[in-house]
């Protein structure tokens, strides 16, 4: 396999995580808080900070989920 397609592979990866975990605290903070993300379409600025928001905590999940070995880190590993 190419790097090119580890490569390839391991974004995908990345960005299917951070979307999933996104869509989750998303859906968490609508119903708990009462807190929608908004349209990222249309320019406002509360909107993007509350999506700068939850991108933010679906990264350091990401990060606390692989420090602690609960997901790899990289799906294709180099060797």
């Amino acid at each position: 396999m190419s790097e090119y397609t580890k490569g390839l592979a391991n974004t995908i990866y990345h960005s299917a995580i951070i979307t999933g975990l996104a869509v989750v605290y998303s859906i968490i903070l609508k119903k708990l808080v009462r807190l929608d993300v908004g349209d990222p379409s249309k320019v406002d600025l509360p909107d993007y900070a509350k999506l700068t928001g939850v991108i933010t905590l679906s990264v350091a999940t990401k990060d606390w989920l692989v420090n602690n070995k609960i997901i790899p880190n990289d799906i294709i590993t180099t060797k």
